[in-house]
């Protein structure tokens, strides 16, 4: 599969600043085992970042894009950056974004996989996943990524990173999405607004999407 496979199902909504991009919604077929379920969610989060940072990832080559740590430390200093931005809307009166640390994650951009370097770039975005509190039973360990030892672990600690980021307002990806609309079903609310993305490089993601 190449990039060009790997390009997310997206609507442009408007223009100018108020462009709002949204993934397609997909349907979910029932999973016959934990493989399948662990491939969607690979897929999805793959079209997730594909989506926000133009990105070449796709499901067969998503563990060596990320192995570096670099696109993680990348997106988490991106959800730093969102959660200022509302916080200048908000003040205090979003809890979310008072857990947000303040300080960017600092990463080696030019390394190779399973270098020192690279290990230490995936610490540090785990480091921050505890730092806005993502649970530890939720977290994976630096072997978990680099040598791929626990592949599960890694997709769900993303997810629930994408679920923080949801909480402040940034695009998430199609499960999480969902997850939120089931939630606001159960309590007789409305359904969450689309996101608007504030992240997404749109000059490169109207070239993308033609």
């Amino acid at each position: 599969m190449d990039c060009a496979d790997a390009e997310p199902s997206t609507t442009i909504v408007g223009t100018g600043s108020d462009t709002i991009l949204v993934l397609e919604p997909k349907s979910f077929k029932p999973f016959k085992s934990k493989d399948e379920y662990l491939y969607a969610m690979k897929e999805d989060i793959a079209e997730w970042f594909t989506c926000l940072y133009n990105c070449c990832i796709t499901v067969d080559n998503f563990f060596e894009v990320l192995e570096t740590g670099v696109e993680l430390c990348k997106h988490a200093n991106a959800v730093r950056k969102f959660a200022l931005e509302r916080q200048d809307q908000l003040g205090n009166k979003s809890q979310f974004v008072r857990h947000i640390p303040n300080g960017e994650i600092q990463y080696k951009k030019a390394v190779k996989a399973q270098t020192f370097q690279a290990r230490d770039n995936v610490s540090n975005f785990i480091s921050w996943c505890r730092d806005i509190g993502v649970p530890e039973v939720l977290r994976f360990e630096t072997d978990d990524l680099v040598l791929r030892k626990n592949e599960r672990s890694v997709v769900l600690c993303l997810l629930e990173v994408a679920r923080v980021g949801a909480k402040l307002g940034m695009l998430a990806p199609t499960i999480v999405q969902m997850e939120e609309e089931i939630d606001a079903e159960l309590a007789g609310e409305p359904p969450p607004p689309t996101k608007q993305i504030i992240t997404c490089d749109l000059k490169s993601l109207d070239e993308m999407v033609s």
